[in-house]
């Protein structure tokens, strides 16, 4: 028997490693990407492989456990590990259509690693899982009235209800989802201008729509991008391109308050477009987390486009205690020329590059008492500090009605909501080879 190769024991690593802490698969293969961690040193292909399967087995663990499990006796008593590594084997045979004596062979291999005397049962379980594949995917199994459903939601890796709720939400559109749910999405980058892009590796300025805006490349090859060290030193940053439209929207001369700013990616896309264009603006980023906030100022810092950008934690449904620290221009009346609601959301636009969202999140969450609620509560208050004339901007990476359309038409039928006419919404959904799904709702106060 051949040894595991090192592409499979590395996503045994990182996808274990992911499971043992509840971290994300994407943040250990970045550093995999650098050259950290524990996973052997791998020719590029090898690494290119594992990233496919440790983003793979993410994002069709559901499915993947249910092909698995359908094949032995007492699910429950298999380690994480050996799960993980059957897994693997699985999502070859499944998704990839690997040949069943490569697939197998790696798989029982993966198993021995972890405990010899499962390697009998990885090899009985796995053969199964091969002569199976045809019927699993085609939900043979399935109630004839659903099969359709359970059809679609099998080989899109995706839980049967997400798939009900994409079709409720985005109609035909929901099988761009399903066609691209496990192809990588485009990496796009917003470049720094003041620093030279020229020795940045694998960027390009074209893609399949055209050109992209000034200030806007593809990243080719990203694990070169970041083994460059380009990222960390603030040369640029990695953004979809459809976030950085909702980041450029929110550009004008004046004040900015950006709301839900997170590590820093649009405040990046926004200070980096403003110094581009020369647009004399201050801007406050607010984010719930400390933490966040301090990558943030660091982020800015390295990059040096830290110049009218004040970075505070707080909470955005609570502005006036969020307020509070900053000096009496920025206090508890203070009103912007733009108003950035970046809203924590489901993320059901950006599981090509989050593939823990599926499995991780529940119907409730994008029931009316879950994230929409929050998500109400953040643009309301957002509105109180919207100078006259000034625009609301209501955004997030989701492709669901609850968390978009819904959550601003609630506002609008509010009280608080009649003094701000509607701009444009826009709707962005993934689709193969296409950039991530994003929501945009631009609302203007009247004067």
């Amino acid at each position: 028997m051949s040894a595991a190769t090192p592409a499979r024991r590395c996503a045994l690593s990182v996808l274990s490693a992911a499971a043992r802490d509840g971290s994300y698969v994407r943040d250990h293969l970045d550093a995999v990407q650098r050259g950290e961690g524990a996973c052997p040193a791998m020719e590029p292909r090898e690494a290119a492989f594992c990233l496919r399967l440790s983003l793979g087995v993410t994002a069709t663990s559901g499915w993947l456990d249910e092909a698995i499990n359908a094949h032995l006796r007492r699910p429950r008593d298999v380690s994480s590990r050996v799960r993980q590594a059957l897994r693997i084997a699985a999502f070859e045979l499944i998704y990839l259509g690997a040949p069943p004596e490569v697939a197998v062979s790696q798989g029982v291999e993966l198993v021995r690693r972890q405990a010899r005397a499962a390697a009998g049962l990885a090899n009985a379980v796995l053969h199964r899982v091969a002569e199976g594949r045809g019927p699993f995917l085609s939900a043979l199994d399935a109630a004839p009235e659903a099969r359709a459903y359970v059809a679609a939601a099998r080989r899109s890796g995706l839980p049967l209800w997400l798939v009900r709720e994409l079709r409720g939400s985005v109609g035909e559109g929901a099988d761009g989802i399903l066609a691209c749910a496990l192809e990588p999405a485009p990496a796009a980058v917003c470049l720094n201008p003041l620093r030279s892009a020229s020795g940045l590796p694998g960027l390009v300025t074209e893609h399949t729509q055209g050109a992209l805006p000034e200030g806007v490349a593809l990243a080719c090859d990203l694990p070169a991008l970041i083994r460059s060290g380009a990222l960390a030193a603030g040369d640029a940053v990695v953004s979809d391109l459809h976030a950085q439209e909702v980041a450029r929207s929110a550009i004008a001369p004046g004040r900015c308050l950006e709301i839900g700013a997170g590590r820093g990616t649009k405040t990046f896309v926004m200070a980096a477009t403003a110094a581009r264009h020369r647009i004399a603006r201050t801007h406050v980023a607010l984010d719930l987390s400390e933490g966040k906030c301090r990558e943030n100022r660091r982020r800015l810092a390295r990059a040096g486009l830290d110049g009218g950008v004040t970075v505070i934690a707080g909470d955005g449904t609570d502005l006036a205690a969020a307020f509070e620290p900053l000096n009496a221009e920025a206090g508890e009346r203070a009103l912007f020329d733009r108003v950035l609601v970046d809203a924590p959301c489901s993320g059901t636009g950006t599981m090509r590059r989050h593939p823990e969202i599926p499995w991780r999140l529940d119907p409730a969450d994008v029931g009316a008492d879950g994230l929409p609620a929050l998500q109400g509560r953040l643009i309301a208050e957002a509105a109180s500090r919207v100078a006259p004339g000034g625009r609301l901007l209501y955004a997030t990476c989701s492709v669901l009605r609850t968390e978009n359309d819904e959550v601003v038409d609630g506002f609008l039928a509010e009280a608080r909501g009649a003094g701000f006419e509607e701009v444009r919404r826009r709707q962005w959904v993934p689709a193969p080879g296409e950039f991530d799904g994003h929501f945009l709702a631009e609302l203007v106060r009247r004067g």
